[in-house]
Formats: C-alpha cells, sequence, structure tokens
C-alpha cells in the first residue's frame, strides 16, 4: 500500500491518479458502482485496474504507452519555429521541403507540420497570418453604409433575408 500511496502523490498523469484513486478506494470498502461513478469511469473499468494491480502490483497502474521520440531534436524544432515566424505566408507542401532538406525528415502525418504551423502563430486552415485581401478602408466604407442604411448584406429593408427559402421558414415558424 505503501507504493500505491507514492504513486497517488507523485503522478503527473491524470490516467494513473484514476486508476490508483481506484484502488485505494476500493480497498477502503467503497463500492465499485460508487468509485467509478465518483471517478467518471465505467465499473468495469474499476475492476480492471483492481484485478491488475493484483496481478502486477503499482506497475500495472502505470501508463505504458509514453508516445514516441520527437524527429526534431528541441534545437532543430526552435529553428523551425523561428522560420515560420519570420513569414507572412507559407504552404504546408513548403514547410515539408524545408525540413526535409535542412533535416532529412519527413512526417508521417500532416499533424506534425500543422503542430509546428501553430506554434509559430500560423493556422493550416490559414497559413497567412492575416487577409492579404483585405483592404482597412473598404471595411470602415462598408461599416458606414451599413450604419447609414441599417441594412446588412444579404437583408431586406425589414432586415428580413433576401433567400426566399428562409423567408418561407421565417413565416413558417413565426
Amino acid at each position: 500500500m505503501d507504493r500505491l500511496a507514492q504513486l497517488i502523490e507523485e503522478t503527473r498523469d491524470v490516467r494513473e491518479l484514476k486508476r490508483a484513486l481506484s484502488v485505494k478506494l476500493g480497498e477502503a470498502g467503497m463500492a465499485t458502482d460508487v468509485i467509478s461513478e465518483v471517478l467518471q469511469v465505467t465499473p468495469r473499468v474499476v475492476r480492471k485496474w483492481r484485478q491488475r494491480y493484483e496481478r502486477e502490483g503499482v506497475a500495472g497502474l502505470q501508463v505504458r504507452y509514453r508516445g514516441s521520440e520527437s524527429y526534431l531534436k528541441g534545437e532543430q524544432r526552435q529553428e523551425v519555429e523561428d522560420w515560420l515566424g519570420a513569414r507572412e505566408t507559407i504552404t504546408l507542401e513548403e514547410v515539408r521541403d524545408e525540413i526535409e532538406a535542412r533535416y532529412g525528415i519527413v512526417y508521417q502525418s500532416k499533424q506534425s507540420y500543422y503542430d509546428l504551423l501553430d506554434a509559430s502563430g500560423l493556422s493550416y486552415h490559414q497559413t497567412e497570418k492575416s487577409n492579404p485581401k483585405r483592404s482597412e478602408a473598404q471595411v470602415l466604407e462598408r461599416r458606414e453604409e451599413i450604419k447609414k442604411t441599417g441594412i446588412a448584406v444579404g437583408r431586406d429593408s425589414a432586415g428580413r433575408s433576401d433567400c426566399p427559402a428562409r423567408r418561407r421558414m421565417s413565416l413558417s415558424v413565426g
């Protein structure tokens, strides 16, 4: 029981904490259904953790999969993030090509490239920091036009949608 208490105190992984608490509460006499409700897991999972603890001890409660090691080392990743941060626009293909040219690394999943873009303030949805077509003057002009007329795009003077299908929907609902 000493090692179980140590795991509860020292673990930083929520999954391990839930597992250890499940066993400790079970040993304290709490019913499986109550434990599952408190920890927000199924009773089957509570029983599984208890059995694993009985078979393997505290080691059976620890998370076995820790993920794979990153292809880019810390310094390399920082170099890529700095390079990306200096760019206004970039495509995913350009990121892939640059990493392959610099480090000889090609990720199997696009998610790794998305994570790099995100870390440097870019998005895979929009790989530009700002809309290059946006003209502040046009935006301000349109705002003033809307304020004067009180009509938003796609609406008539009464505020109804210009779309006939939407007009029918609002008539039938209201």
